[in-house]
């Protein structure tokens, strides 16, 4: 949508250029409602740029999360994405885990971010987030190099209908 708006804008400039080489004094701007002054002009651009630059912010503030792994020959860029892959193989490495789904975050060069398990039938909830929790730091400390932040485990004990929706 932003293409065909922009190469409207650039029809139109290049129609009122035209008329200009050929020495007329056509504007499809005049017919567009657009003011004649050069002040009016002037405001509306700076507006769209503006409008432009805040639809161009939103799309790339939701850019994928990287975290930077120092390593003995330079580094390498991790996405938020692996890291949560890695948490949720690490947490269904517990026996009572039937499924888990992470979402992280990278804040001051650690990762950080909740864990979700779906635990089996009759497990005890808080038995297995103190389980799981310091398996998924520690394997996500040993990865990055650093432990994460701010980690929560919240573990849902599936019922036995629950069961056949969540297995892999």
């Amino acid at each position: 949508m932003l293409v065909v708006a922009a190469g409207f804008v650039a029809l139109l400039f290049a129609m009122r250029l035209t008329a200009a080489a050929f020495g007329c004094a056509f504007s499809p701007f005049a017919y567009l409602g657009v003011p004649a002054d050069h002040a009016s002009r002037a405001w509306l651009l700076t507006g769209v740029v503006i409008v432009l630059a805040v639809l161009v912010w939103l799309v790339l503030r939701h850019g994928e999360e990287t975290l930077w792994l120092p390593g003995e020959a330079g580094g390498v860029l991790v996405p938020a994405a692996a890291l949560a892959r890695l948490a949720e193989e690490t947490a269904c490495r517990h026996p009572e885990v039937v499924r888990a789904e992470a979402v992280l975050r990278v804040r001051d060069g650690a990762p950080g971010g909740t864990v979700r398990v779906y635990g089996r039938p009759l497990a005890d909830p808080a038995r297995l987030a103190a389980e799981v929790e310091p398996a998924v730091r520690e394997r996500l400390a040993r990865v990055v190099g650093l432990a994460p932040t701010r980690l929560v485990v919240r573990p849902r004990i599936l019922t036995v209908s629950q069961l056949k929706r969540h297995l892999p």
